[in-house]
């Protein structure tokens, strides 16, 4: 009976030695689980707030070209409404390097990289916003690329033409008013469409793309302060 009692009583104490390892095991896991969780949820957030300066950084270069564009702008109408004068084209020497060339922008991208090096842990079917910052930069990235690289195309085109063909290239490039080009502008076809051409191509087409990237930047930045 005593061998019984004792046996018993050592079983209990194996069995409670037992429980206790698994308890402290569990526990230990759990601990490991929030912890995980919180090392995913600051990536997440450190991810999240390198996107949205990046945004931020793009919104600020985007008003930049806008505002700078304003004026030039209302030239390339005048020329393409027969609306400006040999006087004007005297006194204004931005009126003569309309098509010398054109500010773009270069978007960040370091967020969105690091967006990509993370998508092992930041699930798209569980973050959705992850998704949606995804799917902006690949539809918005391409239509700014390709509308960069129309409008640079135009632009190259006019200046080897300037080039080979034109007397006053020189001054065009120097950006010093010259007579003959004057005459060319104010008479040319060639030259109003070539205007008309590039015309679209940046303003309406490249800088509504800037415009649209810019609104909708702006909804990702509030999904993402509301979520960070």
């Amino acid at each position: 009976m005593l061998l019984e009692n004792k046996t018993g009583k050592y079983v209990k104490y194996a069995i409670g030695e037992i429980v206790l390892v698994v308890i402290g095991i569990l526990i230990a896991l759990q601990i490991n689980n929030w912890n995980e969780k919180r090392k995913l949820n600051d990536t997440i957030k450190d991810v999240y707030s390198i996107v949205k300066s990046d945004l931020l950084s793009d919104i600020a270069m985007i008003d930049k070209v806008l505002l700078y564009t304003q004026f030039r702008d209302s030239i390339f109408k005048r020329v393409i409404n027969r609306n400006i004068s040999f006087d004007d084209y005297l006194k204004c020497n931005q009126c003569m390097t309309i098509l010398g060339g054109f500010p773009d922008i270069k978007l960040k991208t370091r967020g969105l990289e690091l967006l990509r090096q993370n998508s092992t842990v930041i699930n798209p079917n569980q973050d959705s916003l992850s998704n949606e910052i995804s799917e902006f930069y690949s539809i918005s990235h391409t239509e700014i690329d390709v509308s960069t690289k129309e409008v640079t195309i135009d632009w190259k085109d006019n200046r080897a033409y300037f080039k080979k063909n034109m007397t006053w290239f020189e001054d065009y490039t120097n950006s010093k008013i010259n007579e003959e080009f004057i005459n060319y502008a104010l008479s040319s076809i060639d030259y109003r469409n070539r205007v008309i051409s590039f015309h679209e191509l940046y303003y309406e087409i490249y800088l509504n793309h800037l415009r649209k990237y810019k609104k909708e930047a702006n909804l990702l930045i509030n999904k993402i302060k509301s979520q960070v």
